[in-house]
């Protein structure tokens, strides 16, 4: 490289490291802090956008065997109201709500917003105008921040699989009222921008039943998926699943990927600089 090249791309370095990665952190935080207004997150001012929201999942094919009404406040579903058609009865629907003082807990939601938070609270920490000295140390702070927002993300679009059997015998199942039928499941939980309701009809298999557990647990559990809880095994004979758009939840997870492409556009031009002094 000839010397006068070096020193232009030097001077053009040092001019990155002293203003355009803070330009690019202020406009992180800015990003981020819109995104965290659909989140009760603490310290939360009064332009958080976060308010109670009713909602109606149905089938998409027009199938009655599950329907919801919910309202949702945040990471809860504060309300829902509920019909199940019971295979052992089948000319009616068995109707459910929860429990008066009860709310479902939706963790992907939470989970989401404490990575963002930790995110946020990274962006912040560091002072305005903090000369960076080296592309190693702004490399190392984009990598952590991207960290936390691809988990936050995550959580939203790939959520924690939740296997038959923690739903069977978790103690959210007695948050009914009426009381579900012993042989029904249910689950809400966040896929992307959706809100899912599955609700599953199992029976106790035999003894001598051969069939295996199904492998991995899965957001959704299709007819014939196999579990067992106290040595006993049960097969879902009946699965049905609903669900809902949530607008914000889409809006969030553009945040989550508009911060990330603002950290990595960064680290790609810190790279190629870099690249001229290891060549």
């Amino acid at each position: 490289m000839a010397e006068e090249e070096e020193r232009v791309l030097q001077e053009e370095f040092r001019w990155l490291l002293l203003h355009e990665v803070n330009a690019v952190l202020r406009q992180l935080q800015s990003v981020l802090q819109e995104c965290s207004k659909w989140f009760l997150l603490p310290g939360s001012t009064e332009s958080c956008l976060v308010k109670a929201e009713k909602y109606l999942l149905t089938s998409a094919t027009g199938a009655d065997n599950v329907k919801a009404v919910i309202t949702l406040y945040g990471d809860n579903i504060c309300t829902a109201d509920m019909s199940v058609k019971v295979h052992r009865h089948s000319t009616q629907n068995f109707r459910t709500s929860f429990r008066e003082g009860l709310q479902w807990k939706l963790q992907a939601i939470q989970n989401a917003a404490n990575h963002l938070q930790a995110a946020l609270d990274h962006v912040t920490s560091i002072e305005q105008g903090y000369q960076f000295q080296t592309g190693e140390e702004v490399v190392k702070v984009m990598d952590d921040i991207m960290g936390r927002l691809n988990r936050g993300r995550d959580c939203l679009t790939t959520p924690r699989k939740r296997t038959l059997e923690e739903l069977y015998s978790s103690k959210i199942m007695k948050m009914f009222s009426p009381a579900l039928p012993n042989e029904v499941i249910v689950s809400f939980h966040i896929h992307c921008h959706k809100l899912v309701l599955g609700a599953y009809q199992v029976h106790p298999l035999q003894s001598s039943s051969q069939k295996p557990k199904t492998a991995l647990p899965a957001i959704y559990h299709p007819t014939g998926s196999v579990f067992e809880l106290s040595s006993q095994k049960y097969e879902v004979v009946q699965a049905n699943k609903v669900e809902v758009a949530v607008p914000w939840l889409n809006d969030v997870i553009t945040y989550f990927t508009v911060g990330l492409q603002l950290c990595q556009q960064l680290k790609d031009k810190i790279t190629v600089f870099q690249q001229y002094w290891k060549d």
